[in-house]
This record gives C-alpha cells, structure tokens and sequence, in this order.
C-alpha cells in the first residue's frame, strides 16, 4: 500500500488532499532544515506546502537554505505571499515554459447535474485567472454594497457563495457592469525597470498575488496596458501631496497597492480594501504614501471602532490589536 493510500485512508483524506501531501512529503525530504522545522513544530504544514510548490521553480536546496527561516517567522498567508515573490525572482527563467504549459492546458466545461444545477468549469493559466478573479470581487462587492454592505445585514439578502455566483452571471450578461476603472480593481502587475529595457531583459515582473510573467505575456500587456512609473521615496512625484489634499491621487493608490499588495490586516486582495491614513486626517495626517495603507472595510473598522493600530514593521505596515499583538510583532 503505497503512501497516498495509507493517508486517504488512515487518514480519511480525499484523493486530492492525499496526493498534496504525499507531494510535500516528497518535498521535503530533499529539504532537511525545512523537514526539521515541521517535526520541531516551528512551522506547519501549510507552510511545508507552499515551499515545496517554491523549491519546484527554483531547487530544494536554495529553497531550504533561503526559505526555512522566513518560513519560521512568518504566519501561513504571509509566508505564501513572501515565497511567491522569491520563487518569481529566483527561478532559472522568466517563466516561460510553465506559461505556454498552462495555457495549453486551459480548458472550459459546462453540463448540467443530476438535480439540474448547471456547472461551469474553467482551469486558466495565472494571468487570465487573476483577470476574472479581479473582475468578480470588485462585481461581489458592488452587490454586497447593495446588499446593506457594512452598515446593514448583507448576508441576509444572499450568501457569500451565492453572491460570487450572481456577480459572475452579472459580469457575464451585463455589459455595463464591465471593466471597473478604479486602481484598486485594475490587474496590476509589478515589472523591474530592467525588464522594460530590451537591451537587458533581466529582472522580474509579476501579477500582484500571481506567477512570474514571461517576457511575451508581458509585451502583450503593455501594448494594452498603462505604465505608470512609481519611486518608492517622498521626493518621487506625483506620489507626494501634502495637506491640502485629502483623498489619494491615482498614482498615490497604485504606489500604495505595489508596496502593501493586500490588506496590511488580515491579506484580503487590494481589490476589496480601502486606504487608510495612519494618523487621521482630522488629527493632522497626511496624505503621503508613506502615511497611508491598504485596509479591508472589516480591518478598517477595527481601527477605527476597536482601538487597531498599524504599526511598522521590517516588512511593512501592519494592522495590530495592541492588546493582543502577534507573536514575535517587531516594535512599531
């Protein structure tokens, strides 16, 4: 009886859950200080997973000697986000090859089940995925607003789950509720200035949240696509305004989602947050980039209802409960 057997069984694991573990068990096994991290409990097996689909792009040693202890320090959901960006900088290519794999292997199928449900089933290379995925949350959450949004009971009216199925039916017979201009719905991807250079095609440039983008997919974006450049440093205009603004500028809130990429509280997607200024407009705040961050509408509330604060860390801004930080929260 071979390994996924005993887990399905033993474990009661479905087939899926059983392969994924047998393929991070294999992993692992080419990972000592990451497999030694897992026995000492100083990492899970979420965080097992996600650096064996990282070692896959790149090698397990480089993976193991690089990741195990990012790994230790960092939650689940950070941790997938950290090594996903390594993964994109550190792999043999740009992508390429895994690109044309996955686009060959996009597929689409609808049929209707024993009760008379119809189903639709799609499998998409990372770029398209990301672009639907984008186009249905920022469908979702115009329905949940209409739904009573914050302030009311929207899942009263409908459930999450059949939310996100009339925001996809939405999207797919409503023209008019096509293409969302804000920048916080936008697909936006990150590209090093080397990449845009064709005398030195190096660098990395990725979707936020996504794969690496090979060199022609991102070619074909920026024939279609605005390029706006953003310097990480208060000088950098137009990302500096002062006092007598209030509301960011575009060019503030894209700089805001390429150096925050989610929610700085609970790493909801930029599509779904709103911008908060650390000190409060009221109080004197500023609406500079290095004064504002990514919040969802749950996380924003918890600042401003619950006493949350968001503090500095050595990767960023973080949304904290100062009456219960993180283990291991760096000093603001």
């Amino acid at each position: 009886m071979n390994s996924k057997t005993v887990l399905r069984e033993a474990g009661r694991m479905s087939t899926r859950n059983a392969n994924a573990v047998a393929k991070t068990a294999a992993g692992l096994a080419e990972m000592p200080k990451l497999a030694e991290s897992l026995a000492a409990g100083k990492i899970t097996p979420e965080h097992a997973t996600v650096a064996v689909a990282a070692a896959a792009k790149t090698s397990a040693e480089q993976a193991d000697d690089e990741l195990f202890k990012l790994a230790e320090s960092s939650s689940p959901d950070m941790f997938a986000q950290q090594s996903r960006r390594w993964a994109n900088r550190n792999q043999s290519d740009d992508g390429a090859e895994l690109h044309q794999r996955q686009r060959r292997s996009r597929t689409f199928k609808d049929w209707v089940n024993e009760d008379g449900m119809g189903v639709l089933l799609a499998e998409l290379d990372p770029t398209s995925y990301q672009q639907v995925r984008k186009a249905v949350n920022a469908e979702y959450d115009r329905l949940w607003r209409d739904d009573g949004g914050r302030d009311g009971t929207p899942d009263d009216v409908r459930t999450p789950v059949q939310r996100r199925a009339d925001a996809f039916v939405s999207l797919v017979t409503d023209s008019t509720r096509r293409g969302p201009g804000s920048p916080r719905m936008q697909l936006t991807a990150i590209v090093d200035v080397e990449r845009l250079r064709a005398d030195d095609p190096t660098g990395v440039a990725e979707i936020i949240g996504g794969e690496a983008l090979p060199q022609s997919v991102l070619e074909r974006m920026m024939c279609m696509s605005t390029i706006t450049g953003l310097i990480f440093y208060e000088e950098g205009q137009p990302l500096w305004v002062g006092r007598d603004r209030r509301f960011p500028t575009q060019a503030q809130i894209k700089a805001i989602i390429a150096r925050d990429r989610h929610c700085t509280g609970c790493a909801a997607d930029p599509e779904r947050c709103e911008i908060h200024h650390i000190v409060p407009w009221e109080h004197g705040g500023l609406t500079d980039v290095d004064e504002m961050c990514l919040a969802c509408p749950n996380c924003h509330h918890n600042i401003h209802d619950h006493g949350y604060i968001v503090v500095k860390t050595n990767t960023g801004y973080k949304i904290i409960n100062p009456d219960n930080p993180p283990p291991g929260n760096p000093d603001p």
